[in-house]
C-alpha cells in the first residue's frame, strides 16, 4: 500500500471502532510499539494488523469492485441523456433547427451548473462539491451498509473534509458526468448533421435582429480566434426569414459543435483535471489528524514512557560494561526480581516468585531513576532482570541493564515473554553479550531464573 493508502486505513479503523467499539487489539499494539516510529507510524502499523482480521483491509484492495457498477450506471446515464439531447434538439430533419433552443438545450442546464458549481466554492451550502457528487456518495454508503467497505468510503469522505478538498474530491464526479453527457451530445451531434439535412433559423416575436447577430458574435468570438469558419451578420439576418439558407448550413453547423466543443466540453475537462489535480496533492500531503480523541486515547498505549528511556544523545563508541560484584561491602540487599519495560499483558510479580523479591517495574524514566536509587542505597545480592524477549534489544535496554548490575553481587537476565519467532531470545543473548553478560546468567524458562534468584549466595 502507498502510504496515504496506510493512513486512510488508519482513518478507516478509527471510524469503524468509534462507532461498533473498540477491538481487542493487543497484537496490534504489540505489533505497533515493536517498531520505532513516531504515534502517527504506530497508529497506521496498529490498523494494519487490525485490517487483516476485520476485513477492512480487503475492502480498501476491493474497493473499486464495489464502486464501479454505481459509477458506470450513472455514465451511463449520462451517456445517454447526452445523446437524447442532440438528438431532440436537432429532430428527424423534417423541420428546420432553431439556433437559440439548440444552444440551450445543449448547453444551457450544463451552464447553469457549472455556475452554481463555482458559486459553490465560496458559498457554504456548496461545500459538499455537488449535488451529483453528494448523491453519488450516499448511494456508496447505502450500498455498502454495515460492510467493511462503507467505512473504507466513510473514511475518504472523512479524510477529504479533514483537508478541506470535499468541494474538489466530489466535483471529480460531477465533471466526469457532465463530460461523459457533452462527448456523447458532441458524437450524436457530428452524426445527425453528417447524415441528414439540416436548416437553421432563429425566430422571435418582441426581440430585434441585431440581438441573434450580437448573440451569434459572442458564442463564435472563440471558434472564429482558432480558425473556425461561423455565420456573419448576414447569415444571421437570413435565418431570420420564413425558410433556410441552403448556403449557410455548413457555417451553421460548425457553429453549433464548436460551441458545444469550447464552452461544454473544454471547461468540464478543464475543470475535472483541476478537481484531480488538488485531490492528488491533498492525498501527497495528508497526515492523520492526532488530536482526536480517539487517537489521544491510543497515545499511552502505543507510545508508554518506556518507549522513550534509553539514550536521547548521540550513541556511544562503547556500551557499558557488565560489572557485577562491584557494590560496597556495606550494603546488605538480597535477592531482587526487577521487570524492565515489560508488555501489559505479562503479568507481574510473576505467580511463581515471593512477593517480597519484587523490586517494581522499570517502565518510564521516573522508575528507572528510583530503581537505580534503591540499588544505590541497598544493592542486591542477586538481582534478576525480566526482559520481554517479545520487543526488539536497543541500546538504552542494554545500558539500563549495565548500569544495574553495579549496585548487585551478581545479575542475570530473564527472558520473561517468549515470542513465537525462536530466534528473537538469541538476537537478545547475542546483544547482551555486548556488556559482557555471561551465558550461563540468560534463563529462557521461569523455572531456571527462580532457581537461580533463590540459590543462597557462595
Amino acid at each position: 500500500m502507498t502510504s496515504f493508502e496506510q493512513r486512510w486505513l488508519a482513518e478507516a479503523t478509527r471510524l469503524r471502532e468509534h462507532a461498533l467499539g473498540a477491538e481487542d487489539d493487543t497484537g496490534a499494539v504489540r505489533a505497533a510499539r515493536a517498531e520505532a516510529g513516531d504515534l502517527e507510524q504506530r497508529l497506521v502499523r496498529r490498523a494494519a494488523v487490525m485490517a487483516e482480521k476485520n476485513g477492512l483491509l480487503d475492502a480498501l484492495s476491493a474497493r473499486r469492485q464495489h464502486t464501479t457498477p454505481v459509477t458506470l450506471v450513472a455514465l451511463s446515464l449520462a451517456v445517454a441523456a447526452g445523446a437524447a439531447a442532440a438528438s431532440a434538439v436537432l429532430g428527424d430533419g423534417s423541420r428546420p433547427v432553431n439556433v437559440v433552443w439548440a444552444i440551450g438545450g445543449l448547453l444551457g442546464l450544463h451552464l447553469l451548473t457549472l455556475l452554481l458549481w463555482l458559486a459553490g466554492r465560496w458559498l457554504p451550502l456548496g461545500q459538499s462539491g455537488s449535488l451529483a457528487g453528494r448523491l453519488w456518495l450516499r448511494l456508496q454508503q447505502r450500498l455498502g451498509g454495515t460492510h467493511p467497505v462503507a467505512w473504507v468510503v466513510q473514511a475518504q469522505a472523512g479524510i477529504a473534509r479533514q483537508t478541506g478538498t470535499t468541494f474538489w474530491w466530489l466535483g471529480r464526479f460531477s465533471h466526469a458526468l457532465w463530460l461523459s453527457s457533452l462527448c456523447a451530445a458532441l458524437v450524436t451531434l457530428v452524426f445527425l448533421l453528417a447524415t441528414r439535412r439540416y436548416g437553421f433559423v432563429w425566430e422571435t416575436t418582441i426581440l430585434p435582429a441585431d440581438a441573434f447577430v450580437r448573440l451569434t458574435e459572442i458564442l463564435g468570438a472563440l471558434p472564429a480566434a482558432l480558425g473556425a469558419t461561423l455565420p456573419d451578420a448576414r447569415m444571421v439576418l437570413e435565418a431570420g426569414g420564413a425558410t433556410p439558407v441552403d448556403a449557410d448550413r455548413q457555417a451553421w453547423s460548425t457553429w453549433l459543435v464548436a460551441a458545444v466543443v469550447l464552452y461544454g466540453i473544454a471547461p468540464r475537462a478543464l475543470l475535472l483535471a483541476l478537481c484531480q489535480y488538488q485531490w492528488r496533492r491533498a492525498r501527497r500531503v495528508f497526515r492523520l489528524d492526532l488530536t482526536l480523541p480517539d487517537y489521544l486515547t491510543l497515545q499511552g498505549r502505543l507510545m508508554p514512557d518506556s518507549e522513550r528511556t534509553g539514550v536521547s544523545s548521540q550513541a556511544p563508541a562503547h556500551l557499558p560494561r557488565f560489572q557485577a560484584g562491584h557494590r560496597q561491602a556495606a550494603l546488605d540487599g538480597g535477592p531482587c526480581l526487577m521487570a524492565l519495560e515489560l508488555a501489559d499483558d505479562l503479568a507481574w510479580p510473576p505467580p511463581g516468585f515471593a512477593s517480597e523479591l519484587d523490586g517494581g517495574r522499570i517502565d518510564s524514566r521516573e522508575a528507572r531513576h528510583r530503581a537505580l536509587d534503591q540499588l544505590a542505597l541497598h544493592g542486591a545480592g542477586r538481582l534478576l532482570i525480566a526482559i520481554d524477549a517479545r520487543l526488539s534489544p536497543d541500546r538504552g535496554a542494554l545500558a539500563l541493564i549495565a548500569e544495574l548490575s553495579r549496585y548487585a553481587d551478581d545479575t542475570a537476565v530473564w527472558c520473561y515473554g517468549l515470542p513465537d519467532d525462536p530466534t528473537r531470545p538469541q538476537h537478545w543473548r547475542d546483544a547482551l553479550t555486548q556488556i559482557d553478560l555471561p551465558a550461563t546468567h540468560i534463563f529462557d524458562t521461569e523455572a531456571a531464573a527462580r532457581q537461580w534468584l533463590e540459590e543462597a549466595h557462595a
